[in-house]
């Protein structure tokens, strides 16, 4: 099964859901709107919070929906959570690809430095 993204774009996924379904399009539909055209499962993944939206791609949905742009997105409170210590040490170890203790001199590098600043790591 695929993960979710991030809270936002499921959020945004199910908006883009609900106004497809008030314009009783298909998720094909809405995708052939699209600059290149899109597949019926891009549209499900994007409408499942499983794939991200490209900036000039929302544009285009909301055209195709005949709708503003910020009527698609979704509120701040929903869109917004704040990311864990733990969240962070995941999302470093996945993208930069450290060994543990390269990953905890980092945290502790950057937990000195928020401190040092007076900021809350």
């Amino acid at each position: 099964m695929a993960k979710q993204i991030e809270p936002f774009y499921e959020a945004l996924g199910a908006k883009i859901q609900e106004w497809r379904g008030a314009r009783k399009m298909t998720q094909a539909q809405l995708g052939l709107v699209l600059n290149p055209p899109s597949t019926r499962a891009s549209i499900a993944n994007i409408e499942n919070g499983k794939q991200r939206v490209l900036v000039h791609t929302l544009v285009q949905l909301a055209k195709g929906l005949e709708v503003e742009i910020h009527t698609l997105l979704p509120p701040v409170q929903e869109a917004a959570r704040s990311a864990t210590p733990k969240d962070v040490e995941l999302e470093l170890r996945r993208k930069l690809n450290l060994a543990t203790p390269q990953l905890r001199k980092l945290v502790g590098a950057a937990r000195s430095a928020a401190a040092g600043s007076g900021e809350k790591a």
